[in-house]
């Protein structure tokens, strides 16, 4: 650490960084870092020593982890998310056990208790506005899920 010398309310003070060491009235020195008292020492030499050491006690900022693969982490049933997927399944009139097994081709499980009520949304419009409008499936998709 590189200590300089500043002069603060007429006393010499040795700066590094937040540290400061400051010269007591009693001839011990204060170590402080960011106003926060961390110690009394003897000599300014033990103090910077103390300030070394608690610099190489701390641990450096964890690293952000990347997420492998880049894609996306919801399930996708053409290019649309299961819950649109199964708004749209509503509409058209779907019940629970189909739209399940639609679901089980896709490799995607969901609680039965979710694929009820995102059925129940897309049979009525009124709740689109508020909990997203279904997937913009054509005829020929619908029929294609089905299968």
């Amino acid at each position: 650490m590189n200590w300089t010398t500043k002069t603060l309310n007429k006393r010499e003070v040795l700066v590094s960084g937040e540290f400061s060491i400051i010269p007591c009235k009693n001839g011990r020195q204060q170590l402080r870092e960011s106003g926060k008292m961390r110690g009394t020492f003897t000599d300014a030499d033990a103090a910077k020593a103390h300030a070394a050491f608690i610099m190489d006690q701390r641990k450096p900022p964890a690293a952000k982890r990347e997420r492998k693969g880049g894609g996306s982490v919801y399930p996708k049933i053409l290019g649309f998310s299961a819950c649109a997927v199964l708004k749209a399944l509503g509409r058209a009139g779907v019940k629970y056990p189909e739209a399940d097994a639609i679901l089980k081709r896709h490799g995607i499980e969901m609680p039965k208790a979710s694929v009820s009520v995102q059925l129940g949304f897309g049979r009525s419009e009124h709740t689109w506005q508020r909990h997203g409008q279904p997937a913009p499936l054509t005829p020929e998709q619908l029929k294609a899920l089905r299968l």
